[in-house]
């Protein structure tokens, strides 16, 4: 089973990150993102956010997290190496 991934993995006022990175979404969508990103597990999590979004906007939401600027390179680092195992 992979890394789990919480909004609180990304430090104290960092959830910010998911809620700008998926700001533009519908209402039902951006909840159903909310919800798997808070519960990631990995490849599962990744086919069910490409199932969802597509396999590019699932990749450009996945960059805009990782890349967020209120990061720091430590947890940017860690965002990556969960997603990393996702294969997206």
């Amino acid at each position: 089973m992979g890394a789990v991934f919480r909004p609180k993995d990304l430090g104290s006022g960092n959830r910010k990150v998911i809620e700008n990175a998926v700001k533009d979404f519908s209402p039902d969508t951006k909840d159903s993102v909310v919800k798997l990103l808070n519960s990631w597990e990995g490849k599962i999590s990744a086919n069910n956010l490409k199932q969802i979004l597509g396999q590019n906007e699932a990749e450009e939401l996945l960059r805009n997290i990782i890349n967020d600027v209120n990061l720091s390179e430590d947890e940017r680092t860690r965002i990556r190496n969960m997603f990393k195992e996702s294969h997206i």
